[in-house]
């Protein structure tokens, strides 16, 4: 996966963006963030890196992840964004034999769109996002396949303090869709830090019905800069049994 052109473009805007008022990161949690990047701001959004745990077919699989997200602000309710994961790792143990693989994933490019006067009323919220993922990942970390996805997130924050979510998506590859039910409940700690909880519901067409529940804290630095956490647990018997991560997030802009 190449990001390159993606990263020189977010040095070449960085110097020169307008003063714009700090977002709302992407990252942790089920969803995106409702708002998008003012015009000409540049957002990296990195994890580093998330660790999933699975087992099927007699097969224990250890896989970690670089995922990378780079948005940049184009004016109006739109912003673009480029995602990949330019560095995975495989661990798999079973039937008597050790393996492992490194690589790099699929690529997208992904559109959001908030509409104007959104949250105007400070209570509610919503956005949609159209990506498209290509297949040119190695084997091991990519879909085989162009995958399209449309998703939307909705957000309600009855005050300053509580945010609750809806994320709902569906993934289509191949022919066959994967639909994803997702709702979040959250909570401003203090002036930095922020809480929340997570339930995954996603029915598979290949692989069934799965649930994950868990959640994650975050913590912001300054306007332009966030740390965060995240863990997910599966309830049930498909799907990982355990997806967990760490990510920075950085806003390339200056903040009124």
């Amino acid at each position: 996966m190449n990001l390159r052109p993606a990263l020189a473009l977010a040095a070449f805007l960085a110097p020169a963006v307008a003063l714009a008022d700090p977002p709302d990161f992407d990252r942790p949690g089920a969803g995106f963030a409702t708002s998008v990047l003012p015009v000409g701001t540049v957002a990296l959004e990195q994890g580093l890196p998330s660790y999933e745990r699975q087992r099927a077919d007699g097969f224990l699989d250890r896989t970690y992840t670089a995922d990378s997200l780079i948005r940049i602000g184009t004016g109006g309710p739109v912003e673009l964004q480029v995602g990949g994961s330019a560095w995975n790792r495989l661990e798999e143990r079973g039937d008597g034999s050790r393996r492992h693989a490194v690589g790099h994933g699929d690529t997208s490019l992904a559109m959001k769109y908030a509409p104007a006067g959104n949250n105007a009323d400070g209570a509610f919220s919503w956005a949609a996002l159209g990506q498209v993922t290509f297949a040119n990942g190695d084997e091991d970390f990519g879909n085989g396949a162009k995958q399209y996805t449309l998703g939307t997130t909705m957000q309600w924050k009855p005050s300053d303090q509580q945010q609750n979510t809806l994320f709902a998506n569906v993934d289509r590859i191949k022919g066959k869709n994967t639909w994803t039910l997702a709702p979040t409940f959250g909570r401003k700690l203090g002036e930095n830090w922020m809480a929340y909880l997570e339930a995954d519901a996603i029915h598979d067409a290949d692989d069934g019905n799965e649930l994950q529940a868990g959640g994650g804290v975050a913590y912001s630095i300054g306007d332009h800069m966030q740390l965060d956490a995240y863990a997910l647990h599966r309830i049930g018997s498909h799907g990982p049994s355990v997806i967990a991560g760490l990510g920075v997030s950085v806003f390339l802009g200056h903040a009124k």
